[in-house]
């Protein structure tokens, strides 16, 4: 594994969270996303699958949340095909209360011709739960 390598991924993580600090539209998303990507996020409708599971969840995302959100991303591990690291999250909902989150996220993606990582699975649990 390069340093290259390495530097396009973790430069991948930064954009992908930067993006979700500014709720951008899903459509900013998908392009990183394979189709049928195993989206394993809590609150997920488990009946739907792929891109339609991640609209599905993205939507509960914006209609909660108020940007901007904050993704602080640490302990960067990556491997051949795969990426793992934690989160601190924290944000603001419509009702006004704070959420603030540490999660653990290991995702495997394949290699574009571009260099650039496509997500091919995306795993996040929870750490602890630090709402306040």
């Amino acid at each position: 594994m390069t340093d290259t390598y390495q530097q396009i991924v973790r430069a991948f993580i930064a954009d992908w969270f930067s993006r979700f600090d500014r709720l951008e539209p899903i459509d900013a998303f998908l392009p990183d996303l394979h189709p049928q990507v195993d989206w394993d996020m809590m609150d997920v409708d488990r009946s739907l699958f792929g891109h339609d599971r991640v609209r599905a969840w993205y939507v509960g995302v914006l209609q909660t949340l108020k940007a901007p959100t904050e993704h602080h991303v640490s302990d960067i591990e990556v491997g051949d095909g795969e990426a793992s690291f934690n989160v601190l999250f924290r944000a603001k909902t419509y009702d006004g209360a704070t959420i603030q989150a540490n999660v653990h996220e290991r995702w495997c993606f394949d290699i574009r011709a571009d260099g650039r990582p496509l997500i091919t699975k995306y795993t996040a649990q929870m750490i602890e739960d630090t709402d306040k």
